[in-house]
């Protein structure tokens, strides 16, 4: 009752321009759905001087917005691109910009290797094979895993058994001391799936050969593997 009294008191401009308001409303909203904003592509990234200058020196700032672009990027008016539609090597230089602003975050690599990484296309996963390549080479204590997934990416994705014993080789180079000993065995399963058990079975006895302070378990694995999964006895005691 009291509302009505108080309605009764506004100019009829005003309740007509609401009307409008509304009836505006719901005609943009019903014409919206049919909108489509067309996807440019990826742009070039830009070079790391001309980024922290973008950042004003808060490249943490940058790094987080630059990346959430690229996880973002080609989801327009509710439709996605397909990943086999970016221009992946643009991306490459997008995610070598980032690890550039910050050489220790896992985020970049995360993107490239669990989302762009599943393309269709074997050329665009080679890509992000060789950014991992990379950001494993400069920072291996902080991201030679990355590497690791790189073999995978590789044998599977790619379906390039040499890239991917390439890859486990470099890996298993890495000068990270730490590193567990699976990492040095990786080539050794790599040829073994190829068929190279010779090879496979002389890169497993040289690391009993060479680490006296290998785990008992992992001794037994070693020796295991040798006689069950390639069929030689092991020399090595």
């Amino acid at each position: 009752m009291g509302g009505e009294g108080k309605l009764r008191h506004v100019p009829p401009p005003f309740i007509a321009a609401l009307i409008v308001a509304l009836a505006a409303q719901i005609l943009f909203w019903s014409e919206a759905q049919n909108i489509r904003i067309p996807w440019s592509g990826v742009e070039l990234a830009p070079t790391p001087i001309a980024a922290r200058a973008t950042a004003l020196g808060d490249t943490q700032f940058y790094y987080r917005t630059a990346g959430l672009g690229l996880q973002n990027m080609g989801d327009w008016a509710g439709e996605m691109t397909p990943l086999a539609q970016y221009d992946y090597g643009r991306l490459r230089g997008w995610f070598r910009l980032l690890s550039q602003m910050d050489p220790e975050s896992q985020y970049a690599p995360s993107l490239a290797a669990y989302y762009y990484g599943f393309s269709p296309d074997p050329d665009d996963v080679r890509q992000v094979i060789g950014y991992l390549q990379e950001i494993a080479a400069d920072k291996p204590r902080a991201h030679w895993r990355w590497l690791a997934y790189s073999v995978y990416l590789a044998r599977y994705r790619v379906k390039d058994p040499q890239l991917g014993l390439a890859l486990a080789r470099q890996l298993a180079a890495l000068p990270v001391a730490d590193m567990p000993v699976w990492t040095r065995q990786l080539p050794a399963f790599v040829l073994a799936d190829a068929g190279e058990k010779e090879a496979a079975k002389d890169i497993l006895e040289a690391i009993l050969a060479t680490t006296p302070d290998l785990h008992p378990a992992e001794q037994f694995f070693i020796r295991n593997y040798i006689a069950t999964r390639l069929g030689f006895s092991s020399k090595t005691r």
